[in-house]
């Protein structure tokens, strides 16, 4: 039988092997993770000895190193209309590659960027722009993906086609792909909730993006209706996305290669997770 590819945003606390082993506890084969604080510009140098670590974590918890993602800093908006923003936030995009690079992480998750009131075309044209200068500077084991966004304030992603044109902008566009967020793209007006609108959103979304770029999805149900344009995450079966969505996405076999994971925030994050777990793992079909 396959290995599912599934799994949760796990915590670095201790160590970054603590995420692998605290993902394997609540039965992910796969795990989303930060390489520092989401909060800082930059993080502590790591060691051989971490990434040995590392790497042991992979090895005896059987997860594949190809399939683990990163997510940058909430920090990071190379597309801000304020330069002096928008060149640190670059500066700390080329870091988190490097810090992914150093612990053979393949994917780094970003939110595209935000204009601040400097306009949606000139905001795209930027984060291409200062996509290349990270991807230029840096060697080329990470594939950076654009997260699907809500369209919440200024935020640039809302639609297929703007992270298109953004990929379409860059030079080094072998090394840009997609994360697919399910609570995003519902709140930005693609109705997922039921399977006819399912099944219209992912065909458009291949035949503007293309589903081989896709290399990540977050599945999290949304507090928010469709169209809401407000970013606010649910646990699954608890919002406006119809559970069954979340059935056909696991039986999807567009996604089969596709790691699958949970974000949704909660104090009790690592029992609901294994909960969620549990289910989407007995929504997929013998």
């Amino acid at each position: 039988m396959k290995k599912i590819l599934l799994g949760a945003h796990t915590s670095i606390s201790g160590g970054y092997y603590k995420a692998i082993e605290q993902g394997a506890e609540i039965g992910c084969t796969t795990v989303q993770m930060f390489t520092k604080s989401s909060r800082s510009w930059t993080g502590t140098d790591i060691t051989n000895d971490d990434v040995e670590k590392f790497h042991e974590a992979l090895e005896t918890t059987g997860m594949d190193p190809k399939t683990i993602v990163s997510h940058s800093s909430y920090l990071i908006n190379i597309g801000s209309g304020n330069q002096a923003t928008a060149k640190k936030s670059t500066k700390g995009l080329l870091h988190e590659v490097n810090r992914c690079a150093t612990l053979g992480i393949p994917y780094l998750v970003i939110h595209p960027g935000s204009h601040v009131g400097a306009g949606e075309e000139k905001c795209i044209e930027q984060i291409a722009q200062n996509l290349d200068i990270v991807l230029e500077e840096s060697d080329g084991v990470v594939t950076i993906l654009l997260e699907t966004m809500a369209g919440q304030g200024t935020n640039i992603g809302y639609t297929f086609e703007q992270l298109k044109e953004i990929r379409s902008l860059c030079t080094g566009k072998k090394r840009v792909g997609y994360c697919l967020d399910t609570c995003h793209i519902f709140a930005a007006g693609y109705d997922i909730s039921t399977p006819a609108g399912y099944e219209e959103t992912i065909e458009k979304m291949d035949k503007v993006l293309g589903i081989s770029h896709v290399k990540a999805i977050h599945l999290n149900d949304s507090k928010t209706p469709c169209g809401s344009r407000v970013d606010r995450h649910e646990p699954i079966g608890e919002g406006h996305i119809h559970k069954n969505t979340f059935r056909l996405i696991m039986n999807d076999k567009r996604f089969a290669d596709v790691p699958k994971i949970l974000e949704t925030p909660t104090d009790e994050e690592l029992n609901l997770w294994r909960k969620e777990i549990k289910m989407l793992r007995s929504f997929v079909d013998n």
